[in-house]
C-alpha cells in the first residue's frame, strides 16, 4: 500500500480539501483508500458530507469501527506525531508497499512541519499544496533550502484556490512554476461551490457534480499514479496525457 502526505506551508492553503479529494479520485480509478489524518482539529469528515463532530477511529482501531465515505476509510491518529516508530509500524503494517490496489493518504497540518520533514522520506508521493499568494511566495526559497536534496526530488506542488482572474494571482501563479518546474502536478481552480458544498453538508461530487475545483483536482489523481507503481524516487509528475504536468497547469 503506498503512501501518499498531502502537506503545507501554512494553514488556510486548503491541505484537507486536496488531501480528501486525492482519496477520492485514487477511489474513483479503483484503488482501496484510507484517509488518516493527524490534526488535533481535523475539517476531514467536513469534505465527506458528514457531521464535523464526528469522532474518527484511531489507525489501529478493529474494522468495525470505521467510518467509510464512498468506500473510503477515515482514520485520525493524533500520536503519531509524537511517535519515534510509527513509520516502522507503517511498513509492518504494509503500507510502504507500492501498487494501486491500496493506498494511504496522510493530511498533515501545516503547524506539524516536523512530522511531514520525518515521514516524506518514506512516502511513494509527496504533494505541497501552495496558494498563490506573496506570502507563499516569501516562503518557498526558504523551505527549498532547508529540504534535503532527496525530499526536493521527491516532494511534488499543487497551487490551491488558483483565482485566474485577478492579475496577482495569475503571476504569483506563474512564479511558483517557475520555481518548482515539472515538480507542478497541477492547480486547483478557485471554485464558490467548494465552500457551499460544505455548508451543506454534502460532498462536492454531489453538490456540484460540473464543478471546476472537482475536475481539476482529479486530473491531480491521475497525475498522483506513477509514482505508486515506482518504488524508486525522484520521479517527474505528468498529466493524464504524458505531459509534464508544469505545462498543463500554465
Amino acid at each position: 500500500m503506498p503512501l501518499i502526505v498531502c502537506h503545507g506551508l501554512k494553514g488556510g492553503a486548503g491541505t484537507t480539501f486536496i488531501a480528501s479529494h486525492l482519496a477520492m479520485a485514487l477511489s474513483e480509478m479503483g484503488a482501496d483508500v484510507t484517509v488518516l489524518t493527524v490534526a488535533p482539529r481535523n475539517t476531514l469528515p467536513l469534505h465527506f458530507g458528514l457531521q464535523p463532530a464526528l469522532t474518527l477511529p484511531s489507525l489501529f482501531a478493529p474494522a468495525e469501527d470505521a467510518v467509510l465515505a464512498g468506500g473510503i476509510n477515515l482514520r485520525s491518529h493524533l500520536p503519531a506525531l509524537d511517535d519515534p516508530d510509527f513509520v516502522p509500524v507503517l511498513g509492518e503494517m504494509g503500507y510502504l508497499e507500492t501498487g494501486m490496489d491500496k493506498v494511504m493518504v496522510i493530511d498533515v497540518p501545516a503547524s506539524e512541519y516536523t512530522f511531514a520533514r520525518r515521514i516524506v522520506p518514506h512516502a511513494s508521493a509527496s504533494v505541497c499544496v501552495l496558494n498563490a499568494a506573496p506570502d507563499t511566495l516569501a516562503l518557498m526559497p526558504q523551505v527549498l533550502d532547508e529540504a534535503s536534496p532527496e525530499n526536493i526530488a521527491a516532494t511534488t506542488f499543487v497551487i490551491n484556490a488558483l483565482d485566474e482572474t485577478r492579475r496577482l494571482s495569475r503571476h504569483s501563479a506563474a512564479f511558483l512554476r517557475e520555481l518548482v518546474g515539472t515538480r507542478l502536478l497541477g492547480r486547483v481552480r478557485l471554485d464558490e461551490a467548494v465552500p457551499e458544498a460544505i455548508a451543506m453538508l454534502q460532498p462536492l461530487s454531489k453538490y456540484a457534480p460540473s464543478s471546476a475545483a472537482l475536475v481539476d483536482v482529479r486530473a491531480i489523481g491521475a497525475a498522483v499514479i506513477p509514482a505508486l507503481d515506482t518504488p524508486g524516487r525522484p520521479w517527474v509528475a505528468r498529466g493524464a496525457h504524458g505531459s509534464p504536468s508544469a505545462s498543463r497547469a500554465a
